[in-house]
């Protein structure tokens, strides 16, 4: 009899144990379905007379989502929120993906691009260069995890072309075919 308890105890730990490892398994499968990344860093011809360092150089701070930044400048924080580009909201599909690929994408220091429209609410609206002279606004959208702002901006429509062109290929977690 004692054997028995034994034996259903220990099955008993061992279907807890499993059954525990699993969990945390089953609440990331879905983002360990995601498609294959297909970089696409992305250049944007500076306006002339501009070039990468006569931009404001600034720290990123904390990234808070897809589309927006905290930096620091001068020991001063505030938000920044990325011109041309609109990335889906937390609690829509893709917000994990687009944040996930903000975070890859951003280097410590950045450059900022100001254009027409200045200001999102209170945040500064501004085209996001890297250190290696390429545009984040632009690399988000042509790889699929933005949304091109069609309604204004200096890169409005070479933004609107890299999401054709991101659709069209199947690109990144909005244009990836359903089940990939």
């Amino acid at each position: 009899m004692n054997a028995r308890r034994g034996t259903l105890l220990v099955l008993s730990l061992i279907v807890i144990v499993t059954a525990a490892a699993g969990i945390p398994w089953y609440i990331a499968s879905e983002d360990a379905q995601r498609p294959e990344l297909e970089a696409h860093p992305t250049t944007l011809q500076l306006p002339p007379g501009v070039t990468l360092e006569s931009l404001e150089r600034v720290e990123v701070h904390e990234v808070i989502d897809g589309d927006t930044i905290q930096i620091s400048k001068d020991g001063d924080l505030s938000p920044v929120r990325y011109y041309g580009i609109d990335t889906p909201e937390r609690g829509e599909r893709c917000y994990r993906e687009a944040l996930d690929r903000n975070e890859h994408l951003l280097t410590d220091d950045i450059y900022l691009l100001p254009d027409a429209r200045d200001n999102d609410g209170n945040r500064p609206l501004r085209y996001i260069f890297l250190e290696d002279g390429s545009s984040l606004d632009a690399t988000l959208v042509a790889e699929g995890f933005a949304y091109a702002w069609r309604r204004d901006g200096r890169y409005r429509d070479q933004i609107v072309a890299l999401e054709e062109e991101a659709k069209a290929a199947g690109r990144g977690c909005l244009w990836a075919p359903e089940g990939q």
